[in-house]
């Protein structure tokens, strides 16, 4: 994994990579968000999220996990402001840092959008 989860295996009882994982953990709120704005839209974060999670563990099997994840984290933020550039506004979770959650949502309906 990306971040060392020394603390989550002494911690839970679990004998498992993918829920000793800070994502998991760090997910437990973010789809309790969610759940409050859109039961489905919770449940496509969701599912996005354990494709995520289970990609990340992987990854963390076969190659080293932090230098993958950190590669992804700077080719996401580059083509982020990129994408604001060409659109012309400045990121609004500048602002409200719920705008970093609802930009996955904007995302996951145009993907779900139906035609």
């Amino acid at each position: 994994m990306s971040i060392p989860t020394t603390l989550l295996q002494k911690t839970l009882p679990f004998d498992n990579v993918f829920i000793e994982n800070w994502a998991t953990i760090v997910l437990i709120p973010v789809i309790f968000f969610y759940v409050r704005l859109s039961l489905s839209m919770a449940v496509k974060i969701a599912v996005f999220s354990m494709f995520c999670v289970i990609a990340n563990g992987w990854i963390g099997f076969y190659f080293v996990g932090w230098q993958v994840s950190l590669s992804i984290f700077i080719v996401a933020w580059i083509g982020q402001f990129y994408g604001h550039k060409i659109e012309g506004k400045k990121p609004s979770f500048f602002e409200d840092i719920q705008f970093l959650l609802i930009g996955p949502a904007w995302i996951l309906d145009a993907v779900f959008k139906k035609k």
